[in-house]
């Protein structure tokens, strides 16, 4: 059987990480529920660096786009003030999600900011397509 102890700083064993098979056999002898109380994804080593840049670059994207079309906006003859608002909403949510730290410091929060801000950015990027497209 093999065994794998995970410790804390100071050394002292806090969980045993063992082989499925292993478990099934201690859990049929002490009459333990094989159900798992929960369960944990495994993570490719590079999940880290992947959803980090994702997330920043979704972040920066959605940034540079509500700022340049905001700046677009306020400079036409009748700029809708609506969608310069929006914008500007849009933009200092982008930079308030890139500023708080705790938005990276786990895989679970960078793919909550993934799934959220990646569908508005493309969104967005779609009426750019529909306002610029030539009739």
């Amino acid at each position: 059987m093999e065994t794998k102890f995970v410790i804390d700083a100071a050394g002292t064993p806090k969980k045993v990480i063992l082989d499925y098979d292993d478990y099934v056999k201690i859990a049929e002898q002490l009459n333990l529920s094989l159900v798992p109380t929960s369960t944990v994804k495994e993570r490719n080593p590079l999940d880290w660096y992947s959803l980090t840049e994702s997330a920043n670059s979704i972040l920066n994207g959605l940034m540079a786009l509500a700022s340049r079309e905001g700046m677009l906006e306020s400079e036409k003859l009748n700029p809708d003030q609506q969608r310069i608002t929006e914008l500007d909403a849009l933009r200092k949510d982008a930079i308030e999600q890139i500023n708080t730290n705790d938005n990276f410091l786990s895989l679970e929060k960078m793919e909550a900011i993934i799934d959220k801000y990646s569908p508005i950015l493309l969104a967005e990027k779609k009426k750019l397509r529909i306002s610029t497209s030539p009739l």
